[in-house]
């Protein structure tokens, strides 16, 4: 999902700097769909899981907090802070419809495209590891010699 999220920061700056125009709809569903994941699920993953956790002198436990915190500090700004963001941004983010945002309530919502967008992730993902990520890391090469695997999936750490 993070990727989700710097790609399409990357395609509204590119879409800029080349002159092409990103249709307002879209920009309202992806900052919706950003919005309602970035402050519900991934926000309450820094409350609910045990590995996010504040440990200062931990390398892995503090870049889990960062990963799981950036993207509602950065929606933060984005809601509260857009007059700055405009004047610093003028053309790659329009926000004239943060007023109108609703968070509940159909499928235009804030919820109704977070959902949307995490099905359509969800869908990928779970293709994926069905389809590919359930033989890997290979055990063995195509010659029967037994590998020595050198990087494993979340399949595995899930099972």
């Amino acid at each position: 999902m993070n990727f989700l999220a710097i790609f399409f920061l990357a395609m509204l700056v590119l879409c800029e700097v080349a002159g092409f125009a990103v249709e307002e709809d879209t920009r309202k569903a992806f900052f919706k769909a950003a919005l309602g994941i970035a402050c519900g699920v991934l926000l309450g993953a820094n409350i609910a899981l045990p590995f996010v956790a504040c440990v200062f002198h931990d390398v892995n436990t503090m870049t889990g907090l960062f990963i799981h915190l950036m993207p509602p500090m950065v929606m933060y700004t984005f809601c509260w802070h857009t007059d700055e963001i405009i004047s610093s941004w003028p053309n790659v983010f329009n926000f004239t419809y943060m007023d109108e945002i609703r968070y509940f309530g159909g499928i235009s919502s804030v919820a109704g495209c977070a959902g949307r967008l995490y099905f359509l992730w969800w869908i990928f993902y779970t293709s994926f590891m069905l389809l590919l990520g359930i033989s890997l890391p290979k055990k063995f090469k195509s010659n029967g010699q037994e590998a020595n695997p050198k990087w494993d999936t979340v399949f595995h750490s899930t099972m």
